[in-house]
């Protein structure tokens, strides 16, 4: 499925209940989150930040993903945090990509899994984040099998054909 600006509507409108408008994203809003996040008064960054994510914000679901790692205004929540960055992830965001990269290398907040960490680092460092080709040549001269790395290439493919 092509992810394309049509698309995120698309799926908007086709999430919302009948009748409903689709729901649109103030980036002001998101904006003004974000300074409230930088500021440290996380309890009005997440009461912003929430519906912006829901409603499709890439930035606003990053920074949900990075209070849940840090336990910033939320309980720390790996868990949680990993389910943000995967929302960003396959929005296209370079960083949550490689930070979802660690997470599955090292198992934090999901389960270890070496070929979903070569996905996301593949993915981010074909997005233009340097270090992650960096951190997928150091994953796989350390911890993987030929088996793996194909496993890896293959999810990418698959994952790239998805945000298309």
């Amino acid at each position: 499925m092509r992810t394309t600006a049509a698309g995120v509507a698309w799926l908007l409108l086709a999430a919302a209940p009948l009748g409903a408008a689709p729901t649109v994203v103030d980036e002001s809003t998101v904006a003004e989150a974000v300074s409230h996040y930088d500021g440290g008064r996380h309890a009005q960054a997440l009461a912003l930040f929430l519906p912006a994510a829901e409603a499709g914000s890439l930035s606003a679901q990053y920074h949900l993903g990075l209070m849940h790692a840090r336990g910033e205004g939320v309980p720390r929540d790996l868990s949680a945090a990993a389910g943000w960055f995967e929302r960003t992830a396959r929005g296209g965001h370079n960083h949550a990509q490689f930070i979802l990269g660690h997470m599955y290398s090292r198992g934090d907040g999901v389960a270890r899994d070496l070929p979903r960490a070569h996905m996301w680092f593949t993915a981010a460092a074909a997005n233009g984040w340097w270090k992650a080709r960096e951190a997928r040549e150091k994953l796989v001269a350390d911890s993987m099998t030929p088996e793996q790395i194909t496993e890896g290439m293959r999810l990418y493919q698959e994952l790239r054909t998805q945000m298309r």
